[in-house]
């Protein structure tokens, strides 16, 4: 038989056989509510629960009657009992946490639980230093049972509609009638005050026998859920029509929402966080901004956009079962060409050319010392100092003089000089031939070190600042003191094209502007620093004690094991990069075989000048002197 909903506070009740059970005194009540309460636990609760029964001041001897019925069936961990007062609510050993816990409470006014579960607990026991938890049980099952009185003042609607209880899944209201008692539940996230009539104790038994406690999410019936979320590809991309309104949506975040509502049935409700505020940060009065600010204020239902699992959030929002993953790297300009004078040095290191020229020095040297010193006589151009250096630059050319020694110590000493001059020309000319070849590139930033050291500036976005901050690693401490978090957050990559500045950001996102904006052709001109911070799970955000997470994380991990979040990253990518296509520049692909250029060929003749002004610079001395000498 299919649920039917009645508003408690309009309609009446069902009607009930002539078989229920007769009205009687208050000790009939007390057995016929123990017995509905037996019966729901016996049939529907795993075993070893703990019982907690707190009842009104008149309904003692009836939370006893109940307490003796549950401890001879159902209970075999335990039944506590409770005079319902403020001061027993707000005990830590209340709300215990065990595999199982059942409160049974036994109200007729019930001003003191009203007060109670229509307060945040979470808010009061945060502020205490508390456990998130503390002063009430999100997983337990309650069971209320409501006793008529000449007042008649609590409804079934007036409990469901409680704070605390709008988070709990697990509800059962018993109410009682003049010789039966009517079972309801409340719907999860629902805007009316209408209830789900479930059952009818009478005459002993549960006339339908059904499910007391059912699952209340796995269908949601189109009710509206609150999502809470920002411009971020490639987590979400509004996709906007010729006047700007958005028409459609993209991205993974928004693909995993999107999965959710179809397969749980519910509505998505936008709210567009500011790109000022993002996820958020605390203020210095104590409040939260932005997406988790949303979320934690209760705002909103679900918050996503890349929203990583750490501490500082975890403190203020619950997360979902992580659906993906990332990494927190910097990002910095691509290599640039260095200058084409540059060309015929670049084959050696500094302290390479510093070695080839002192070589140069002492062989020139010796080779003068050798030929003068040696007693059998060489010819005279070895015993002329500039000869022999001149001798020494053409063995390092490869173009040594046709003069070789005749005697057997100058012919040793010459041979070493070639054979050590050929393998420096050698790696020479085959490294120059690279360098003429291949624009030659500054040095890429890939360490930490590196970034520390670069002496660009570096920004991010204030999320990040908890995170460096707290950092044991010197290196980090130290990019914390320079971090800046005053900049755009998008056009701060434009900075880093421009070389003038380094950002840390979502490795996820670098990758997703690197492709879609940065991208040239084949040649990219911003890169990810391939040392990265701590990697980080992504999830949605979820307020504290959400019954929505235990619906939500089989679906998600499903959605993992697919891979199809991949999918909806490349499908981002491609709407994206689409945008940019008429905005972009494509280069040439670059060709192994290619004619040198100037630009490229350009130090050797720069070279070839230099060297022309010295030799008219000895030339104007040598002038000068032999002038002088006449």
């Amino acid at each position: 038989m299919d649920k039917k909903r009645y508003n408690t506070e309009m309609m009446a009740p069902p009607s009930v056989g002539a078989d229920g059970a007769a009205a009687g005194g208050d000790a009939d009540d007390d057995v016929h509510a123990a017995a509905a309460v037996t019966a729901a636990v016996n049939t529907l609760l795993p075993g070893q629960c703990w019982f907690t029964i707190l009842s009104d001041g008149a309904q003692t001897e009836a939370a006893a009657v109940v307490a003796s019925s549950l401890r001879e069936t159902v209970a075999k961990a335990g039944v506590t009992i409770y005079t319902l007062k403020e001061e027993v609510l707000l005990r830590k050993e209340t709300w215990r946490s065990s595999p199982c816990d059942v409160y049974i409470f036994m109200l007729m006014e019930g001003d003191a639980f009203i007060r109670h579960a229509n307060v945040s607990h979470y808010h009061v026991s945060t502020a205490n230093h508390q456990s998130p938890h503390a002063l009430w049980n999100y997983h337990a099952y309650y069971i209320i049972l409501l006793f008529h009185s000449g007042n008649a003042t609590l409804k079934p609607s007036d409990v469901a509609k409680l704070y605390n209880l709008r988070k709990t899944e697990k509800l059962l209201i018993l109410q009682q009638r003049e010789n039966h008692l009517v079972a309801w539940t409340h719907q999860l996230y629902s805007p009316s005050t209408k209830l789900t009539f479930l059952d009818i104790w009478s005459g002993g038994k549960f006339r339908r026998g059904g499910n007391l406690f059912p699952k209340k999410l796995v269908d949601m019936e189109g009710v509206v859920l609150r999502v809470a979320a920002f411009y971020h590809p490639p987590s979400l991309i509004y996709v906007r029509d010729d006047h700007q309104n958005i028409v459609s949506t993209a991205g993974i975040d928004i693909r995993v929402v999107e999965t959710l509502a179809k397969a749980r049935n519910f509505t998505v409700e936008y709210i567009d966080i500011s790109l000022e505020d993002m996820w958020g940060i605390e203020l210095p009065n104590g409040t939260f901004t932005g997406l988790v600010g949303r979320v934690y204020y209760e705002l909103a239902d679900i918050g996503l956009c890349n929203l990583y699992l750490e501490r500082h959030f975890s403190k203020k929002v619950d997360y979902s079962t992580p659906y993906n993953f990332d990494r927190g790297c910097f990002v910095a300009p691509s290599p640039k060409p260095l200058s084409g004078w540059k060309s015929p040095v670049m084959p050696f290191t500094w302290d390479t050319w510093s070695s080839v020229v002192v070589a140069l020095g002492v062989g020139g040297g010796l080779l003068y010392l050798v030929a003068t010193l040696s007693h059998s006589p060489e010819s005279a151009e070895f015993r002329s100092l500039s000869y022999d250096y001149l001798y020494i630059l053409g063995a390092l050319t490869m173009h040594s003089l046709r003069i070789v020694p005749s005697k057997a110590p100058m012919r040793l000493y010459i041979g070493f000089v070639w054979l050590f001059c050929l393998i420096v020309a050698t790696a020479y000319s085959a490294n120059l031939v690279a360098f003429l070849s291949f624009t030659p590139m500054t040095t890429p930033i890939n360490t930490l070190i590196q970034v520390s050291r670069s002496g660009l500036s570096i920004g991010s976005n204030i999320f990040w600042k908890p995170q460096f901050y707290e950092s044991t690693d010197p290196v980090v401490l130290a990019i914390a003191k320079v971090l800046r978090f005053d900049l755009d957050y998008y056009y701060l990559y434009n900075l880093v094209e421009d070389g003038t500045f380094i950002n840390i950001d979502s490795v996820n996102y670098i990758n997703f502007e690197i492709r879609t904006r940065f991208t040239y052709g084949s040649h990219a001109s911003i890169r990810v620093v391939p040392e990265c911070l701590m990697p980080y799970s992504i999830g949605l955000g979820l307020q504290k004690n959400s019954p929505l997470k235990s619906h939500f994380d089989p679906l998600i991990l499903q959605m993992l094991a697919s891979g199809v979040n991949y999918k909806w990253q490349e499908e981002a990518v491609a709407y994206i990069r689409a945008q940019y296509t008429s905005k972009r520049h494509h280069a040439q692909e670059e060709s192994h075989n290619k004619p040198l250029n100037m630009v490229q060929f350009q130090g050797v003749f720069y070279m070839y000048v230099v060297l022309c002004l010295l030799s008219a610079i000895i030339l104007a001395m040598e002038i000068a002197v032999a002038s002088r000498g006449c």
